[in-house]
């Protein structure tokens, strides 16, 4: 599949999720058997580990249709990048997604702790 293809199906995912559309396709004991002797998705997508954050849902796609990868604050270190590799070098997916999400935890723990160790002067802001 194209890689416009791709994004098209996964806008229009997103679109049924987010108007309360969705058909949730692929999520049966049926679809977990078809994929159980391999694995095709459509894209490889970068996630915060957010239990908020569930992919599937979100793009209104079924088991097997997204190589997920997943880590509070969706950054990518060593692991996370070897994971993404395999996702598209591996299993050919054409479409590499970093998804973020709003009043992440992870980030704003991060900013907090920037914040709260940052010497004085650095938190004083300009006029």
């Amino acid at each position: 599949m194209e890689p416009d293809d791709v994004l098209r199906r996964l806008k229009l995912g997103n679109a049924a999720f987010a108007s309360g559309n969705a058909r949730h396709p692929g999520q049966d004991l049926a679809r977990l058997r078809e994929t159980s002797t391999g694995q095709k998705p459509l894209a490889t997508v970068l996630s915060c580990s957010d239990s908020r954050v569930p992919i599937e849902l979100l793009f209104d796609r079924g088991v097997g249709d997204l190589f997920g990868v997943r880590v509070a604050g969706n950054v990518a270190d060593t692991d996370e990048l070897g994971s993404l590799e395999y996702g598209v070098d591996h299993l050919g997916t054409p479409v590499l997604v970093v998804l973020g999400h709003t009043r992440c935890g992870a980030v704003t723990a991060v900013g907090l702790t920037l914040f709260l160790t940052a010497p004085t002067s650095k938190k004083i802001g300009r006029a």
